[in-house]
């Protein structure tokens, strides 16, 4: 994909005086910071319960700049500034805290205890600092490398200036309108589905409960969403995982079958899921480092007077973070400091280059390799859970600082935020999402549901799991290590070719319900681009707003479950 066409590449930094232009008002206006805020902390909602829910995150920043956009026309507000100024802060609070989430969830699989709200307030926080700060660090090196072209990021951008006057209005009010109705439809099915009590349909009558189809909105959506090549793979993965419940039903467990728990406890799925996703890790970063022998250090050439004042004040962050969990974690403050010191820099240059290049931030690909490392270092399990959370975190918040600087170097030159502004209004917005992330996983965790059918927590799970072969647990026969062995050398193999490993491992790991509802919602998808011949635009609007819609509604729905229970 080509640059678009109001790509500029330079630093964060651009100067309106150079132009002539009169600059804009450069301080912070309520509106935007309050549109900002909302969103952030709503996506931040969505993207804890689909990772609970589908192992899966949602970027949202589409639906930020279309609901934004209609906000601010309706306030008479709409401007390249103010809509910039609230994508920039719902995007500091996106995906916040699901690595963190899905970390601790894997702990509480495995008999954990919670660490409190506030420490996991805290935690978060400086976790997001820390990324923020890498982000500003990484930028200009990340920003202005032509060969990263930022695919899936193009659009949010050519959005952008269509609804402030550079592009064309009437799509973007058309996407703005269709969104919003598809959030209105996924919301009243999802409270329609509670009130009757129902989350799934079974496929036929007085066949198990495991074959059954989700009434979730944002699973249909998420299926109109995904590529066709994404919903391939899912399929294979979840024709295995049929296979395999059906050989159980005839052959293993008493009919009608085995419930999904322990459908997932065979390694024939579990074992053989993990497998691909790790060996697909291993292989990714393998062929990515030896095709790019610099990939660290090219990231950081170019030093300037604010990356060394960048690199102090993360040193900082980082010193802060190694105070606070040393009190927390059975660790020495040396092996903290050089867990942090080595990984968090690392992950987030990785991070963002494969962000850049696929419009992917592969989390739970970092999550498990994080794992191998601490257990390896024999950092206990309960550590190790809220470590990977924290550096997984760190490098997912510098990849989407990285994405605001993108689309701020595109700016109209009167409007174009400085990085101090920038990192401002990304903090904003991680102290809304870290709020609202870390207080619906207490909710979820309440409720008891994490694992089971209703959140299955697939990259949870799997950490789970990992974590209890890699440090010699009872639990599993030995043949498991040969499935996992198995799966992850295929994992490793497919890493070298057009086959989405990332998809496959998810399609085996989830319940059918869930993958049929993916499944369908893809269909949808194909069947809507050959009546409409728009190449699935009109789906995949469609789709942001039942995901949208969706996970506001859980997220309503969950505190008063909690308080119902």
């Amino acid at each position: 994909m080509q640059s678009g066409p109001h790509e500029k590449h330079l630093p964060v930094e651009t100067s309106s005086a150079r132009t002539g232009a009169p600059p804009r008002p450069r301080h912070l206006t309520i509106t935007p910071v309050v549109l900002g805020v909302v969103f952030g902390s709503c996506l931040s909602a969505l993207n804890v319960i689909l990772a609970f829910k589908v192992g899966t995150g949602f970027g949202g920043a589409i639906v930020t700049v279309l609901l934004g956009g209609a906000a601010l026309r309706l306030l008479r507000k709409l401007n390249w500034r103010t809509l910039f100024l609230t994508y920039a802060i719902a995007s500091g609070g996106t995906l916040a805290v699901t690595a963190i989430d899905t970390s601790i969830g894997a702990g509480l699989l495995g008999g954990a205890p919670l660490p409190s709200w506030m420490f996991l307030i805290g935690a978060g926080l400086l976790a997001n600092l820390l990324g923020l700060l890498l982000g500003i660090a990484l930028a200009p090196s990340i920003i202005n490398d032509r060969s990263l072209k930022y695919p899936a990021l193009w659009p949010v951008i050519d959005l952008m200036h269509a609804l402030t006057g550079s592009g064309d209005r009437e799509a973007g009010v058309k996407e703005q309108r269709l969104i919003l109705v598809g959030a209105v439809v996924a919301a009243g099915l999802s409270f329609a589905a509670a009130l009757v009590g129902r989350d799934s349909l079974p496929l036929a009558p007085g066949v198990s409960p495991y074959l059954a189809l989700s009434l979730s909105p944002m699973l249909f959506g998420l299926g109109m969403r995904i590529s066709g090549s994404a919903t391939v793979w899912i399929g294979v993965g979840a024709v295995y995982s049929l296979i395999v419940w059906s050989a159980n039903v005839l052959w293993g467990s008493p009919r009608p079958g085995a419930a999904y728990i322990e459908h997932l406890g065979s390694p024939w799925i579990l074992a053989v899921g993990v497998g691909l996703l790790l060996g697909y890790a291993c292989g990714f970063l393998a062929k990515l480092v030896g095709g790019k022998r610099s990939v660290v250090t090219g990231a950081i050439r170019g030093r300037s007077v604010r990356w060394r004042v960048t690199a102090a004040g993360g040193a900082a962050v980082m010193a802060g973070c190694v105070v606070a969990l040393s009190h927390w974690l059975p660790l020495t403050y040396l092996m903290t400091a050089l867990i942090f010191a080595v990984l968090a820099p690392l992950f987030a240059v990785l991070m963002n280059r494969v962000n850049a290049a696929i419009g992917i931030a592969p989390t739970g690909v970092f999550q498990y390799l994080t794992l191998v490392i601490l257990a390896l270092l024999h950092v206990p399990a309960g550590s190790a859970y809220l470590l990977i959370g924290l550096i997984c975190c760190s490098a997912l918040a510098s990849a989407y600082f990285i994405e605001a600087a993108k689309v701020a170097s595109t700016a109209p030159a009167p409007d174009a935020p400085r990085t101090r502004q920038l990192f401002s209004y990304q903090v904003i917005g991680s102290i809304a999402g870290v709020g609202t992330g870390i207080t619906l996983l207490f909710l979820v965790s309440e409720l008891g549901n994490i694992g089971t059918a209703a959140f299955p927590a697939p990259t949870s799970t799997a950490l789970d799991f990992l974590n209890s072969l890699l440090r010699g647990s009872q639990d599993y026969a030995q043949s498991t290590t040969v499935f996992l062995a198995a799966a992850g050398l295929a994992g490793m193999a497919l890493a070298w070719s057009p086959a989405l490993p990332t998809m496959l491992g998810l399609g085996v790991l989830l319940p059918a319900a869930t993958s049929i509802a993916i499944l369908l919602g893809s269909v949808t998808k194909m069947a809507t681009q050959r009546h409409k011949r728009d190449q699935g635009a009109f789906a995949s609007t469609l789709g942001s707003g039942l995901i949208l819609g969706g996970g506001i509604a859980n997220a309503l729905l969950l505190p008063i479950q909690v308080l119902t229970s």
